[in-house]
């Protein structure tokens, strides 16, 4: 499995166990995820860049997100979908 389709699998699941005022949060790192080209995501892990920095790097980079939420809340709500990462998929 790639990993922009992990990705949007563990906000997926982030979302389907979070309060329902997060919504609007993790569908927009769902499109923040799906605008980056594959072959970009797999440049930056060749290059030894880890999953969950990618995808802190994808999501700050992302002008949605970073004109409603602060930094920090961007990289808390990346470590809480991170966490699905332990979590195997069904």
């Amino acid at each position: 499995m790639n990993t922009k389709s992990i990705f949007l699998e563990y906000i997926h699941r982030a979302n389907t166990h979070c309060d329902s005022c997060l919504n609007q949060l993790f569908t927009l790192m769902t499109q923040a995820v799906m605008k980056v080209d594959s072959d970009d995501i797999a440049l930056h892990l060749m290059n030894d860049v880890s999953d969950p920095d990618l995808l802190l790097l994808i999501v700050l980079t992302d002008i949605d997100l970073t004109t409603q939420y602060d930094e920090i809340v961007l990289a808390t709500a990346v470590t809480h979908v991170m966490n699905f990462e332990s979590h195997p998929l069904h």
